[in-house]
């Protein structure tokens, strides 16, 4: 799950930079809504975190 985590965490920037590199509207529109989808992807995906010692 952690491979499939990293994929989404990359593409996701990847669409970031895309979408401030594009030089149409649709193009902005497309990868702007590329890089949230991605991003709720890596939210979800996300490896569990180890349980805090108090």
């Amino acid at each position: 799950m952690r491979h499939l985590w990293h994929l989404f965490n990359t593409a996701m920037l990847l669409n970031v930079v895309l979408w401030f590199l594009a030089d149409t509207t649709a193009s902005k529109w497309l990868h702007g809504i590329a890089a949230i989808a991605f991003g709720v992807a890596v939210l979800a995906t996300r490896p569990k975190q180890p349980p805090t010692l108090h």
